[in-house]
């Protein structure tokens, strides 16, 4: 990443959470296909550029005292987050609960059983 450039940890999270590379951001910061004002702050940018089929959208602020960028925020329009593996892991059990439940029900409708 570029010495200018100051990714948070929110946005070091995001990144890792949505596949997004450092090269990605940088890609998007230096030649965006175009550039909006946050709706909160409009100090903010939203810089957005379409790669490898995917829609960066880089969430900005430029720190004039610093002379840096601060990244904000990261994600890819259309896309959703990927499920961490220790929620998998923690909500397996309520899953598998739920699918032995639907099976069950399934197979009493199947029958024309009433419970």
């Amino acid at each position: 990443m570029s010495p200018s450039i100051v990714l948070t940890h929110h946005a070091q999270e995001r990144m890792q959470l949505r596949r997004i590379s450092e090269a990605q951001v940088l890609a998007t910061l230096q030649k965006p296909d175009y550039t909006q004002p946050s709706r909160e702050q409009e100090e903010v940018l939203v810089s957005v550029k379409l790669l490898s089929g995917r829609k960066m959208h880089v969430v900005s602020k430029y720190l004039a005292d610093e002379n840096k960028t601060l990244v904000l925020s990261v994600w890819v329009r259309g896309e959703d987050d990927s499920t961490p593996l220790s929620w998998q892991l923690i909500t397996l059990p309520f899953r598998a609960i739920t699918w032995v439940g639907r099976e069950i029900w399934k197979a009493t409708i199947a029958k024309g059983e009433k419970l």
